[in-house]
């Protein structure tokens, strides 16, 4: 065979067979038009990817209602990314009352592709990003591959939630960037492993990906970063922003315990160290990259002090854990959360 025509035949080289699983919490309040943005943009997706054989990928809404609301589920998304089921079986799985891992766990029983690719309705794909998340996977090594969340702004609050979020800013912020935990609205497994490997159940609002992502580097298996880039929708509201810092400083403790130490003593002095370094860090990122985000000069204070008062009540709440004054409950999402 000549080198052009091996070239070729690398170029249209078909991915492994895959399912997506699409997160629905709160598929009863959520906004549809921002949602049909999310749903149009991974139909595009799709149609970019080349297929194996005649493989049509499944498209699992996973959603904590009933069973009887798939009717309805579908319909409303029919009517906001109608091209959808034109590339894709789409498949409807409820948990009634289920929480944001509870769901993904769900989602994949229905899923029968090699690849299971993970993402929320309330992120939006950008150009490339389906095949970036799924390349990797043709070296046998790769178990994981993680891609690039960050948070859409448009106003003061949420370029200051972009600037002190877990996210790394959707430009030059390499270095954060390359240090990124697993997004649970971006990645992907081979199925054989997550199936056996589910996100763990556990208490805290987001702590499942820290466990999950120690349990794959405890097997020594690969993670690959890549820049499969998705844009999360930013939240809203002060209730938010008082609840997200209480539970952020409350699972903090969570992974404490589960990764380094269960003691009372150790856990109040990472309380302390903790606000000291999540702190100073806040101040760098707000002095350093506020200007990127076409905040004025003149509102970089106010976001410093929002951006230090979240982390202190972070503080807060981990301290609160950590010393017994608040027991250890299951985190319940809030109805007034939408994006979190």
């Amino acid at each position: 065979m000549r080198r052009s025509d091996m070239v070729h035949a690398e170029m249209v080289e078909p991915h492994p067979t895959y399912s997506l699983v699409v997160e629905m919490e709160n598929a009863k309040s959520i906004d549809w038009d921002e949602v049909g943005i999310g749903l149009k943009a991974l139909a595009r997706e799709i149609t970019t990817v080349p297929s194996a054989g005649l493989h049509r990928p499944k498209v699992v809404i996973s959603h904590g209602g009933t069973d009887a609301d798939a009717g309805s589920l579908r319909i409303d998304v029919r009517a906001v990314a109608p091209q959808l089921e034109q590339v894709a079986d789409l498949i409807f799985t409820a948990f009634p009352g289920g929480r944001y891992y509870d769901l993904k766990n769900n989602g994949i029983l229905a899923t029968d592709g090699d690849i299971i690719i993970f993402t929320d309705s309330d992120v939006v794909a950008e150009p490339g990003w389906l095949s970036g998340l799924l390349e990797p996977f043709n070296d046998p090594e790769v178990m994981c591959v993680n891609g690039y969340t960050y948070l859409s702004y448009d106003d003061f609050f949420s370029r200051t939630f972009a600037l002190i979020w877990f996210f790394p800013m959707a430009h030059g912020d390499k270095r954060f960037a390359s240090k990124r935990a697993m997004n649970a609205n971006n990645v992907g497994f081979r199925r054989d492993w997550i199936v056996d490997h589910p996100f763990p159940r556990h208490n805290g609002f987001k702590v499942s990906c820290t466990l999950l992502m120690r349990e794959l580097q405890r097997e020594g298996r690969t993670i690959r970063n890549v820049n499969a880039r998705v844009y999360h929708y930013s939240p809203r509201g002060w209730r938010f922003f008082f609840w997200r810092a209480l539970v952020t400083g409350r699972d903090a403790d969570r992974k404490f315990v589960e990764l380094k130490s269960p003691g009372r003593t150790q856990r109040v002095v990472k309380c302390f160290s903790r606000w000291f370094t999540m702190s100073w860090r806040t101040t760098r990122r707000i002095i350093g990259h506020a200007g990127r985000t076409g905040m004025p000069l003149w509102q970089t204070p106010f976001s410093l002090l929002v951006g230090l008062a979240f982390y202190s009540l972070a503080f807060w709440g981990q301290f609160s854990l950590a010393t017994g004054l608040v027991s250890d409950d299951i985190e319940i999402v809030p109805d007034y959360v939408g994006h979190s």
